[in-house]
């Protein structure tokens, strides 16, 4: 299946361009300068918002006062009851006509101003209007703005509390007509109705942060707002509906959560009451939370408001909506140009592909989905001696196109992505043999688009195919004939040839052991990676010889000669492994029978002089290189001169069997124990734990020869001369050197033993 797949510098080019650009552009969306900016004008809006809202509330607090109580119907009750102040009945005749008249009028403002007071010149209250009727507390009443109004009979205004509430009061001094001052009005906003007007027409939300402590008391006024903790919404929606009240209110839970967001730097700004903002998430929103001061009808601050805005629209400064401009138009001018270049591109790669095409010297054509031909190569035209315009055209290809070149796509998919077919007879009086080679053809995103096939000439292929078959007759036949097993290995280990000696050798069927692995059937004894030939001849390209031990179909155990050869292809690069099995197994059993004969005493069956050499050199070494003790004993039989001289070799000979006999007891199996001479033994001891405490006794072997002298009938007696030396590093530089320290010993005693 083929699947193109490239790699466009100027596509990677474009894309990294239009991800920088991109990326300007959010950086230049979302800079710090553009979050402070808009912040700011977060703030200003909120600020101008506020201020707005209470200059609108002042107004028509202006307005109402001069309609409801600066008219002729109203002026004259009041100037009555400010002459009446001493006349209690008169005034309570007054009282009740001023509320007659004023209900009315009180019922249709009471939707803001739900308080309304009057207040007569010497600060007594004359009437009280009321959207809900409560007790009144003269501790919990703002009478110094009253006093104020009273001496400087100008009006005022701000936060004031009044019956547990905080209102936003405007005190209004009443004049006759005659310019006297006669009354005092107050007309009072909670604020609810002032959260109302500010989050009539957005989804801000805010909260006022008061002090709890009443506002009455002027003492102490500058710490009135640090000492006292910030009020729950008791004091501000006292005698509200709920719905009306939870209307744009920041609940306990979201003004706790934007507290503890606020840095130490806004913490201080809070507790100065100075006005901040502040970028925060309450509740899942983004948005900027604005805290402004609050303060009362003296214009002392008592709090703040914080009012959360959650509506954050992105704000963009006029130098980065130039900046913004030009990147787009950027953006623009290099999607144009990378379009113009793409399409240039496109023509360039199809002219190339073309070119490609008819530079190829076999013929190829491409087909799409629908088994129309889209391309083909002048050699595809040569072959069928076609136009073109005959290949394009659906009718007169179909009419003259060979059945072998229709296939589907859904076969090819079918066999893998890629199919071949050798057709009978592709072209009238070509006796030539060929093959159509198919392969599907899809988009990166692995849809099928059509096939891509070729057909090639192999003719000269099946020729030599030919000429292969009957080279490999001729050379099994020779194979055969050989007296030796051949096997043959490819480099993977695996078997490819056998011939019928070899099968005959293991017992196999020449079948069974053709495609195994050499480990598989008729494999060494011994076989292992570390030390088999086959991998040695393959990684060094040189001829390795073994003997080893293998078994046979039948189980039988016999000693082959295998050598293994490196075979060559004529560029001289290694083909394979050639393996040449012969048996030895009678040669050998004649070879180790005479090496036997070699290295053992005739007499006792223990080892001569030349096989306590032999197998003692590698004891030896082995002490040295692992620093382990090792001994040499050296014994000579004494008297057996005389023996043999009184009672014949015969009884010499039993003697010295029956002392072999002791050594062989005495010492374990890992030692070794040799006759090097007519009464002369050597026994060689490695890691042994053994301790020289004389170095003519070895306690074990006296006792057994005493114990041979007491209970054996024999006419003569067995009498040893024992050396042993252990082995040191500076003394002995080969085994000869410490045997011969040994037989020192031996002699060195016996002349003791003649001398005493």
């Amino acid at each position: 299946m083929l699947r193109a797949k490239r790699f466009h510098s100027s596509d990677f080019i474009f894309v990294v361009l239009i991800v920088i650009l991109i990326t300007s552009i959010f950086l230049f969306m979302s800079n710090d300068q553009s979050q402070k900016q808009q912040r700011q004008l977060v703030e200003r809006a909120v600020y101008n918002s506020y201020v707005s809202a209470l200059a609108q509330v002042k107004s028509n607090a202006s307005l109402l006062y001069t309609l409801q109580y600066h008219n002729e119907a109203i002026l004259p009750l009041i100037e009555k009851a400010n002459n009446n102040i001493n006349a209690p009945q008169v005034l309570a005749s007054i009282k009740q006509s001023l509320y007659e008249k004023l209900h009315p009028l009180f019922r249709s403002s009471l939707q803001y101003f739900e308080h309304q007071q009057v207040y007569l010149s010497n600060g007594e209250s004359l009437l009280t209007l009321q959207k809900f009727t409560e007790p009144s507390n003269k501790n919990n009443v703002d009478n110094t703005t009253l006093r104020k109004v009273l001496q400087s009979k100008e009006a005022s205004f701000g936060l004031s509390l009044k019956n547990g509430r905080y209102l936003y009061s405007y005190f209004f001094p009443v004049f006759n007509r005659n310019n006297s001052f006669i009354a005092v009005v107050e007309i009072a906003m909670p604020l609810t109705a002032m959260k109302q007007i500010l989050t009539a027409t957005s989804e801000v939300k805010s909260q006022y942060l008061l002090a709890k402590r009443p506002l009455l008391s002027t003492q102490q006024k500058a710490k009135l707002y640090q000492e006292t903790a910030f009020s729950d919404a008791f004091y501000i929606g006292i005698n509200e509906n709920k719905s009306n009240f939870a209307l744009g209110q920041l609940s306990a839970a979201n003004l706790a959560q934007l507290k503890q967001s606020l840095s130490l730097a806004e913490e201080t700004k809070l507790m100065q009451l100075k006005r901040f903002s502040v970028n925060t998430r309450i509740a899942g929103q983004d948005g900027i939370a604005v805290f402004m001061p609050v303060h009362d009808t003296r214009g002392y601050a008592v709090g703040g408001v914080f009012t959360f805005s959650p509506m954050m629209k992105l704000y963009i400064s006029q130098s980065d909506r130039y900046a913004i401009t030009v990147i787009l138009l950027l953006m623009l001018l290099l999607t144009l140009a990378y379009a113009i270049r793409k399409c240039m591109a496109l023509s360039r790669l199809q002219l190339r592909y073309q070119c490609f095409l008819d530079g190829l010297p076999f013929p190829i054509f491409v087909k799409g989905f629908n088994n129309e031909y889209i391309v083909a190569n002048k050699a595809f035209y040569r072959f069928f001696n076609l136009t073109r315009a005959q290949l394009l055209d659906k009718k007169q290809s179909a009419a003259i196109e060979p059945e072998a070149l229709t296939m589907s796509i859904a076969d090819i998919n079918q066999a893998g992505g890629c199919i071949e077919v050798e057709p009978e007879k592709l072209k009238e009086n070509d006796p030539s043999s060929y093959k159509i080679f198919y392969y599907a053809n899809s988009q990166l995103s692995k849809e099928m688009i059509g096939y891509i096939g070729y057909i090639k000439d192999i003719s000269d292929r099946k020729s030599l195919n030919q000429s292969l078959k009957s080279s490999v007759f001729d050379q099994t036949q020779f194979m055969d004939l050989l007296p030796l097993g051949v096997r043959i290995f490819n480099l993977q280990g695996r078997t490819t040839f056998v011939n019928k000696v070899l099968a005959q050798l293991s017992g196999h069927q020449v079948d069974d052991l053709l495609d195994t692995d050499c480990d598989a059937l008729f494999t060494c004894l011994q076989c292992n990676k570390s030390v088999c030939p086959l991998l040695k001849t393959k990684n060094t390209e040189q001829v390795h010889r073994i003997e080893t031990i293998k078994y046979t179909a039948t189980g039988e155990a016999r000693t082959y000669e295998v050598i293994q050869h490196p075979y060559y292809s004529t560029e001289k690069q290694i083909q394979g492994i050639i393996e040449i099995t012969r048996d030895i197994t009678v040669d050998k059993s004649l070879l180790d029978k005479n090496y036997e004969l070699m290295l053992t005493d005739e007499l006792t069956g223990l080892l001569n002089h030349r096989g306590i050499v032999s197998a003692g050199e590698n004891y030896f070494r082995l002490s040295q290189r692992a620093n382990k003790p090792f001994f040499a004993l050296y014994i000579d039989v004494i008297g057996m001169t005389k023996a043999n001289l009184d009672h014949g070799e015969a009884e010499g000979d039993q003697l010295l069997i029956s002392f072999a006999k002791i050594l062989t007891d005495t010492f374990r199996e890992t030692d070794l124990v040799a006759r090097i001479g007519g009464d002369e033994f050597v026994i060689l001891m490695t890691d042994s734990e053994y301790h020289i405490t004389d170095t003519g006794l070895f306690p074990r072997l006296d006792n057994n020869v005493k114990k041979f002298n007491s209970s054996s009938i024999r006419k003569s007696r067995l009498v040893i001369d024992t050396g042993i030396v252990e082995y040191k590093k500076e003394n002995h530089t080969d085994l000869l050197s410490l045997i011969n320290d040994a037989e020192q010993l031996v002699y060195e005693h016996s002349i003791k033993r003649t001398l005493g």
